[in-house]
This record gives structure tokens, sequence and C-alpha cells, in this order.
């Protein structure tokens, strides 16, 4: 049967028959080598990067336990009705105020939000004082134990009486679950 076909032609079917096989070869066994290759190597990458950020943290252990040991006293043992939070955080105001001679003449509170880990309840307090009493009301409120903080404020001075501030300040308590 291959007694008719020249050298040529020998040698071209040959090459023909080897390149067919090298093409096979790279299609069938090359390429997904070098595919799985790849996503081998990109989920090495990721690893090193999720080892490099664990090994960070780990290094950073005692500073984070201590952060986190100042940060306790802020989370509550007892679980306490929004209401509860909110009498807490309102007596509190009030003994800040007591303290620092600051005259609350209103106090409003508005509406709790609520967030997937925390709840927000937030204050309208009208106040009258000298500024020097009510900075220092903010500083202590700010500084409390509470998670309060002035997130507004409006300040006028009384007509009648220049050295006298009125302020309206908004207040707010976050309160984690």
């Amino acid at each position: 049967m291959f007694k008719n076909i020249s050298r040529r032609e020998k040698f071209l079917g040959a090459g023909t028959i080897g390149i067919t096989l090298i093409a096979l070869t790279y299609s069938f066994v090359m390429e997904p080598l070098a595919k799985r290759w790849n996503v081998l190597d990109r989920e090495v990458r990721s690893k090193e990067i999720l080892l490099a950020k664990s090994t960070r943290i780990l290094r950073s252990k005692d500073i984070i336990e201590k952060v986190h040991s100042e940060y306790i006293r802020f989370f509550q043992k007892e679980k306490l009705t929004p209401e509860e939070e909110s009498a807490v955080a309102l007596s509190n105001i009030e003994k800040i105020a007591r303290e620092t001679n600051v005259r609350i003449t209103n106090i409003k509170p508005l509406a709790v939000k609520g967030f997937k880990a925390y709840n927000k309840f937030t204050f309208r307090v009208t106040t009258e004082s000298r500024i020097d009493e009510l900075t220092k009301f903010i500083y202590n409120l700010q500084s409390s134990e509470q998670l309060l903080k002035v997130e507004r404020m409006a300040l006028m001075s009384k007509e009648r009486e220049p050295d006298t501030i009125k302020g309206i300040l908004h207040i707010t308590k976050i309160s984690v679950f």
C-alpha cells in the first residue's frame, strides 16, 4: 500500500502526523495543565496575602488585646430595653450638667435608629450657661463611659445676659447589642 508513495510524500505525511500529534498534545495536555497551573498559582498568591495579613494581626495581638480591654467596659453585660437605655443616657446627661453648672431648660428624646449591631439614640438638649461651663459639659459628655457624642450644636447669646450662652445640642448615644 505504501510502496507507490515517494520519499517526499512519506516525509510530508510523517511531518503532518507529527504536527497533528504536537497540536493534539498541546490542546489536550499542555493547555489544561497550564490553566490548572495558573489557577493554583493564583490560589497560592491569595493564600500568601491572607497569611501575611494574619501574621500582621498576630504581631499586633498585644495591642489589640489592650485596646479591647479598654473598650470592653462599653459593652453591657445585661441587656436593657431601648426605653431603659434612653433613661440611663438622659440621667447621665443631667448628672453631667449638674456637675458642670449647666442649666438644662429642655430635653427631648428624638427617634431611635436601629442598625445591625447597634442602636443610635438622639436627644435634643437646650441649655443655658457660661461658655466655659458649656465647654466643660461637652468635654465631660464626650469622655463619659456612655458613648455620648455631641453631633450638632447651635449657640446663641442671650440679649439681656451677654455672659450667658443658650445652646441647642443634638447628643447621640450608641448602644451596642
